[in-house]
């Protein structure tokens, strides 16, 4: 999951190992907003040819909760949900947990701007440890920690340190 985009991520229902999950959602998805027009969005790498996308997906809306829909088909249930700073978390809800039968959710930390939308991954293991462990977010692993307990997954999501995002969508 490091170096891996986000929106394939979760388009690839993987993004529950490496940085934030929980096994229960922690924002109501009817709570989540119109964040992005719904469409087909072009992935592109931050790393990667910026002239060319890594892939394209479809991003449906119905009420309050999107579906991310790869070009294999498979789709993901994605709310968005305002905090601090302009930034949107991205609950990616119901997703297969790598390795058990159970299912949690992941997030992600997005900027959107008209037809554009940056994706931050917030790592667990880059936190300050100390904060992590205020928040009461339960490290089960180096890259997974759990965010079951945290009081205010709002104000805890816009307090995260992150780096440049690793991604953006382009709505065609």
């Amino acid at each position: 999951m490091r170096r891996i985009s986000v929106p394939l991520a979760i388009a690839l229902a993987t993004l529950l190992s490496g940085c934030f999950g929980s096994d229960r959602p922690m924002f109501p998805p009817e709570s989540g907003v119109s964040a992005l027009e719904p469409g087909r969005y072009a992935l592109f790498e931050q790393y990667g040819d910026q002239s060319k996308p890594s892939e394209y997906m479809e991003i449906r809306q119905r009420g309050s909760v999107y579906d991310f829909v790869n070009e294999k088909g498979a789709s993901n249930p994605v709310s968005f949900h305002p905090i601090a700073g302009g930034m949107h978390v991205a609950q990616v809800g119901g997703m297969p947990r790598a390795g058990t039968d159970k299912t949690g959710y992941g997030y992600a930390l997005f900027r959107i701007s008209g037809r554009e939308a940056l994706v931050y991954v917030v790592e667990c293991d880059k936190q300050d440890k100390a904060m992590l462990e205020a928040a009461h977010v339960e490290i089960r692993g180096q890259y997974e920690c759990f965010i079951d307990n945290v009081p205010d997954p709002a104000a805890f999501f816009a307090a995260l340190k992150r780096s440049d995002p690793p991604s953006r969508m382009m709505r065609d």
